[in-house]
């Protein structure tokens, strides 16, 4: 037991000087941890895996990124020396916490109840994240390209322009034709005008040079012209929808085919009650390997990590629908680990007051996240 008491410093020195060894075992209550004290500083062990841009890890050096910038923080504040330990997944690194191999894991770890009731407690989330799915992005080629444009959901508002420009500059022409020279002549030349009397009011160009005269035919073109702002808006309203769901692909569509996961993982679990073939890779770098190679269809996994992943592999890859689930990143002890967790979780909620996570998610993911409430 270690005991921050003024009174007994012969006894606190003694405890201070306890091999690291010692750490990382059933009988380690970490009670009264300094906090923002200046003294001789513990030894712990924190294990991680890789998992960019939360932890990135290094030959000869130590981890860095989001996860290991606030460890190193909290580290600082509770006089804690960090000796790293690194993992090759989640479920090794959960294995090493569980057997007393390290003290605390952090990485990304989800806060699940499975986790929960295997013996593992977990941290105030410090970062708010979900499962995504990610797809190859598709090649636009001149047949991809033209097969769209002759999409019947790009041809309906061209026809639907078409076909009411059509109507009025027929009922104008009807009306006009008898005494307006604009209009007069056969019928073809006839209607002709007045469907580019139609077209020229709908986009507003305004020429000028064909105009109805009579009363019924400016009422027909007054109509027209208030009609022309709603079928200009359904016009370009469908084809940014249309737009927009070519681009969202989700996994409902991949029923039945093959999508890959981590092992160990949230996303396997996740992907075990869907209807898809699940396939799992022991790393990340196999699975997007897969999904290059046509093995897999998608992949699903933790979304700032795709994100990520696809800033820095621009043109290959996308995120495909919304969130898949929504999971909470914390710092896993072993379940008598108490006191330790209280002091984590004390600094993680003022960190947060203080904007502090804030600021690390503008440095590594270079934007304003959504943190934990």
């Amino acid at each position: 037991m270690i005991r921050h008491l003024g009174a007994l410093i012969a006894t606190t020195v003694g405890l201070w000087l306890t091999p690291s060894s010692a750490l990382g075992q059933s009988t380690q209550t970490w009670d009264a941890l300094p906090v923002r004290q200046t003294q001789p500083e513990l030894a712990i062990r924190v294990g991680t895996k890789e998992l960019p841009p939360f932890i990135s890890i290094e030959p000869s050096a130590s981890p860095y990124g989001y996860s290991a910038d606030l460890w190193q923080t909290i580290a600082d504040d509770l006089a804690l020396q960090t000796e790293w330990v690194t993992y090759p997944s989640v479920s090794d690194l959960l294995t090493g916490l569980e057997n007393g191999e390290v003290d605390v894991a952090i990485a990304g770890i989800s806060i699940t109840a499975q986790r929960e009731a295997a013996g593992f407690d977990f941290s105030y989330p410090f970062y708010q994240s979900g499962l995504q799915l990610m797809v190859p992005k598709p090649e636009t080629t001149a047949i991809t390209l033209t097969s769209s444009m002759l999409n019947w959901h790009n041809l309906r508002p061209i026809f639907l322009i078409f076909a009411s420009s059509t109507l009025v500059g027929g009922l104008i022409w009807l009306v006009e034709h008898k005494h307006n020279e604009h209009f007069s002549g056969n019928p073809i030349r006839g209607v002709s005008q007045g469907i580019w009397f139609a077209i020229v009011t709908l986009g507003t160009f305004g020429y000028g040079d064909v105009t109805p005269t009579k009363f019924t035919g400016r009422f027909i073109a007054t109509l027209w012209m208030g009609l022309s702002f709603f079928i200009v808006a359904d016009f370009i309203a469908s084809l940014t929808v249309h737009q927009l769901s070519e681009n969202q692909l989700n996994l409902e569509a991949l029923g039945g085919q093959s999508v890959g996961a981590l092992e160990g993982t949230t996303g396997e679990i996740f992907l075990q009650s869907q209807p898809v073939k699940l396939i799992t890779y022991p790393t990340f770098e196999a699975a997007v390997a897969a999904l290059e190679n046509g093995e897999i269809k998608g992949l699903v996994q933790d979304a700032p990590a795709l994100r990520h992943f696809i800033n820095l592999n621009p043109g290959y890859f996308e995120l495909a629908g919304d969130l898949l689930t929504n999971e909470g990143y914390g710092i896993a002890v072993r379940e008598n680990d108490a006191n330790l967790l209280e002091a984590v979780d004390q600094l993680i909620l003022e960190y947060q007051q203080q904007g502090f996570l804030q600021q690390l998610h503008h440095k590594w993911f270079n934007e304003v996240g959504v943190l934990a409430d």
